[in-house]
């Protein structure tokens, strides 16, 4: 069989494979827009059943051996020589799962995602305790099975984040400790900024039209991405053309929405905009969640949370809410939305405390899977932690350990990939800032340039590339977290006038 064949031979399972992810993704949806409660159980199983399929599928000996055949052949193309890697990379993960044992997760996993939704409403961390139990213990079982020489927390962190381990992500952490608490310190003796017209009654049928016309200015359109609502806000790329993603209302707080909606935005242009050569391949589905993030939030941060975007976009919020906002300034406004302030809920966070949200849970995750923390005692130890780390005291449940989907999901891992996201995008966006003048785009509604620029530099490669390469070929520079560190500390500086 010739290079040629054996390359076609990939690509024509490779297709198959991107038809089964298409089938679950659809199906992951469907049970986000809450479906009949009693089907549950029909669509559990049946999900289940396909993921082993789909396993099964992933498992292919044929192409194992010639993926193995193909690693390190001269003749193949770069895109060629990066698939065979990223492949390779996949079936030393998956190759070891019992297939009976998976699909035996993905039930527990399954009810562990309508349970959660349950007892978040119900406040209810104890109903629910058994459950994340049976899936970290799962998921620490399967990840354990894997061809790997890094320890258990290690070979999670690197699935979300290739390279990265927690020798690295301390390093990190330490570094935002070390700069960011003093800082928050100094903000809290300082005088506080007014954000009381924040938490006026906003309807929610209100905030969606509002939402539509911001939507318009951050070039979001129907013909290629689809906003819904859900508890927790995702975004789901099926295709290039088809990207989902939901926000979530609150109507004693306008801000939210707007910076969630855009966080999300973010996700989805970088799905949009990957190569279409890379579509259904395992190039285009291969994207670090730290990249990924990093353009959340530099759409979140660096974009929506500026004085210049807000010049465009906060007369559209007059215009719905007058009688809330017809008195406030555009300063005052973008002001209000920069404050610091502690809180209980991560997705609510200002800029500056967000790290710790993060470092909380990087923390737990840590001793979940060394065995120094109970899935039984979670509640009692993330109560104490946003206490320790963040001075609030915590409510119930619902705005404590069951505020986050990713555990229920079993994304372990994950989290920390939030924080070094922050990091990218603060060095992306120092880099676009000196190509672009972001300031004057975002005033003359040119939003969309500034997308074509993280096009060009980041979307465009998807997985072609390993994130640190990324950052370097878009900036210059080898990966710091300088650029996030000094960032936060300038603007905060300034806008509390320290």
């Amino acid at each position: 069989m010739t290079i040629r064949e054996k390359t076609e031979q990939i690509r024509a399972w490779e297709k198959k494979l991107s038809a089964y992810r298409m089938a679950l993704t659809m199906i992951s949806l469907d049970a986000n827009a809450n479906p009949p409660v009693q089907g549950a159980a029909y669509r559990n199983e049946r999900r289940a059943l396909l993921a082993g399929e789909y396993l099964k599928l992933q498992n292919d000996e044929e192409i194992y051996r010639l993926l193995e055949e193909l690693d390190g052949e001269m003749e193949l193309s770069g895109d060629e020589a990066r698939m065979v890697e990223l492949y390779l990379r996949q079936f030393r993960r998956v190759r070891s799962l019992p297939h009976d044992e998976y699909v035996e997760f993905q039930k527990i996993l399954s009810e562990s995602e309508q349970e959660w939704l349950r007892a978040k409403k119900e406040k209810d961390y104890p109903s629910y305790a058994p459950y994340l139990k049976a899936v970290i213990s799962g998921y620490a079982h399967l990840t354990s099975l894997q061809d790997s020489p890094l320890s258990l927390y290690d070979r999670m962190l690197d699935q979300n984040q290739s390279g990265w381990n927690e020798a690295k992500y301390d390093a990190f952490f330490t570094g935002c400790r070390e700069r960011l608490v003093p800082l928050i310190r100094r903000i809290s003796e300082a005088e506080p900024i007014d954000t009381s017209f924040l938490h006026l009654h906003y309807p929610a049928e209100i905030q969606r039209l509002a939402m539509r016309e911001i939507l318009d200015y951050v070039g979001f359109t129907e013909d290629w991405g689809k906003l819904s609502e859900s508890e927790h806000p995702l975004t789901t790329g099926v295709c290039r053309g088809d990207v989902r993603f939901t926000t979530k209302y609150r109507e004693n707080n306008i801000a939210l929405a707007v910076l969630s909606s855009v966080h999300e935005s973010g996700h989805a242009w970088f799905a949009h905009q990957i190569d279409p050569a890379y579509e259904g391949t395992i190039i285009g589905s291969s994207i670090d969640a730290g990249l990924h993030e990093s353009q959340s939030r530099f759409c979140e941060n660096h974009l929506a949370r500026s004085l210049p975007f807000w010049e465009v976009c906060f007369p559209i919020l007059q215009k719905y809410f007058p009688e809330q906002l017809s008195s406030v300034t555009t300063v005052q406004f973008w002001r209000a939305l920069n404050a610091v302030q502690p809180s209980l809920i991560r997705t609510d966070a200002d800029e500056l405390t967000y790290p710790l949200h993060i470092m909380i849970r990087y923390e737990i995750e840590k001793g979940l899977f060394s065995g120094t923390v109970s899935a039984d005692d979670l509640s009692t130890v993330w109560n104490e932690k946003y206490k320790e780390y963040l001075g609030v005291d915590v409510p119930d449940d619902a705005a404590g350990i069951l505020q986050d989907m990713h555990w229920p999901y079993a994304y372990f891992g994950y989290f920390p990939t939030y924080a070094l996201g922050s990091a990218f995008a603060a060095q992306f966006a120092y880099a676009a800032g000196k190509d672009l003048g972001m300031d004057s785009l975002l005033r003359n509604r040119e939003y969309g340039k500034i997308m074509a620029w993280l096009k060009e530099h980041v979307h465009k490669y998807a997985g072609r590339y390993a994130p640190d390469e990324i950052v370097r070929m878009a900036t210059g520079e080898e990966f710091t977290p300088e650029y996030y560190l000094g960032y936060l500390e300038k603007k905060y500086t300034d806008l509390y006038g320290l």
